[in-house]
């Protein structure tokens, strides 16, 4: 039997009966399966062996009642004798996590709060599995670091260059990294080409297209990172056929203190002027008696759709609609959340502060407002490079942003952090935890502040986001 990669897919050629995930092409009469199915159909045909895997051609044991010869000509990623550059011992946490992976046949995702040095255990990672490597990231930003820390651990070890795959670059090397977007355009051209695959963020791999990435590489080890693994949707399920089950998880309470900063969270309620208690409340209920209405279930995410579906041929739908947007706007950016705001700057003038908010429109206003750099998905990257950097120094000891610093970014130095609005998800609040506790040399407690319109859908909303990641602190 003879294993070919063929443009994302497995072909089996002279293929017995019975190989596992098969199934029969009649354009080419022989069996075919994903190419996530390499190492499984290895294991079938015969005992797993890394030391003799790069042979190609395998006298393997008995499978099926029956002697299989098997040629392997799918695998085209070599194997890497890696060794970080920085030799910085991994924590007690970080190494357990290490051996949980490697005990689970080097497959799985290890769920670690922002923060807590996932990068390092992805580095720690590609150089104990020891092959050719895929890194896998959501944003163009997060490849860029990805790449930085990759060539500042592995360069020297390499004749070639870090490779990277998006951003305008095309260049796949033995260690590359790449976005969703780009692998997923191109992973049935280079799914041979690594062993392992590393994706950062794998709450986002789910997504109907970005599942093709894992299915169409022969990658046989596996590693997903993230800080919140489960998805509202559940379809975070799929992760484990596509890159194993979780095989090591730490709770960012259990880290606060020794490796993370000690934390509290404050939740403020602000009272709406009697204008804005007006018009929220006429706003809201258009929205209300519409819904009532009508038998949308909108604690299921499939009511919700159905509602929004609906609001694109019916006019009162959509006037519900637009009465809720303009109920939340009032509510997000209610004029005592920005009196509020303010006693915090000046409460905290000597820290280090990020300023959330759910659109741009808002981030710009406060930075207008209180005179303060923003950062948001619009922002060109040398200049959100610049900014960074001189918060990190201390020139800036604020800034302002929506939503682009939520993930994967390393925002050094905050110790403070203020949301004035936000999306229900419990992911978003967790990656705005993880944006202040990286730990610092006094280790100060870092403060995460919620500041909340009484009486609106925001409670709803922020015991929604809080629940299951943090215990609350009310003042």
């Amino acid at each position: 039997m003879r294993i070919e990669f063929d443009d994302g897919t497995l072909l089996l050629r002279d293929a017995p009966d019975g190989v596992p995930h098969a199934e029969w092409d009649d354009r080419v009469d022989e069996y075919r399966t994903q190419a996530r199915h390499y190492r499984s159909i290895r294991d079938w045909a015969g005992e797993w062996d890394d030391a003799t895997a790069e042979n190609g051609q395998l006298e393997l044991h008995q499978s099926a009642g029956q002697d299989i010869n098997l040629t392997d000509d799918a695998r085209a990623y070599p194997d890497l004798a890696l060794t970080p550059a920085v030799q910085i011992e991994s924590r007690e946490y970080q190494q357990a996590a290490l051996n949980a992976w490697r005990d689970h046949g080097r497959r799985g995702s290890v769920v670690l709060p922002t923060g807590s040095g996932k990068t390092f255990l992805g580095i720690q990672a590609i150089a104990d599995a020891g092959v050719a490597t895929l890194v896998v990231v959501p944003t163009i930003d997060l490849m860029n670091q990805w790449h930085a820390t990759l060539t500042n651990a592995f360069g020297d070890q390499l004749s070639q260059d870090i490779g990277v795959l998006g951003g305008g670059s095309h260049d796949v090397t033995p260690i590359t990294v790449t976005t969703y977007d780009s692998a997923y355009r191109y992973i049935d051209e280079y799914g041979d080409r690594f062993g392992l695959l590393v994706v950062d963020e794998v709450h986002h791999l789910p997504a109907p297209t970005y599942q093709q990435i894992p299915e169409m590489t022969i990658a046989p080890y596996r590693l997903g990172l993230t800080a919140t693994y489960e998805r509202a949707d559940d379809k975070h399920e799929v992760l484990e056929d596509l890159i194993g089950p979780v095989v090591y998880e730490e709770q960012v309470d259990n880290l606060a203190g020794e490796y993370l900063s000690e934390y509290e969270t404050i939740h403020l309620s602000v009272n709406l002027t009697s204008e804005e208690r007006k018009r929220y409340d006429e706003e809201y209920q258009i929205y209300r008696d519409y819904v009532d209405s009508h038998d949308f279930d909108l604690w299921k995410e499939t009511g919700y759709q159905e509602f929004l579906q609906r609001t694109s041929y019916d006019p009162q739908g959509r006037r519900a609609l637009i009465a809720k947007q303009r109920a939340e706007k009032i509510a997000r950016t209610a004029a005592k959340k920005l009196d509020t705001l303010d006693n915090l700057i000046k409460r905290h003038h000597d820290d280090r502060v990020i300023i959330f908010t759910a659109n741009n429109e808002f981030a710009y206003d406060i930075s207008k407002e209180f005179i303060i750099p923003c950062i948001t998905h619009q922002t060109k990257t040398d200049e959100r490079t610049e900014i960074l950097e001189r918060f990190k120094t201390g020139e800036y000891s604020m800034l302002a942003t929506s939503q682009v610093l939520d993930e994967g970014i390393d925002v050094p130095a905050a110790n403070v952090g203020i949301i004035l609005s936000g999306s229900a998800s419990k992911r978003q609040y967790a990656q705005r935890l993880g944006r202040i506790l990286r730990p610092t040399e006094d280790r100060e407690p870092a403060r995460l502040y919620e500041i909340i319109a009484a009486d609106t859908k925001e409670n709803y909303v922020s015991q929604q986001r809080r629940q299951g990641v943090t215990d609350s602190a009310d003042s």
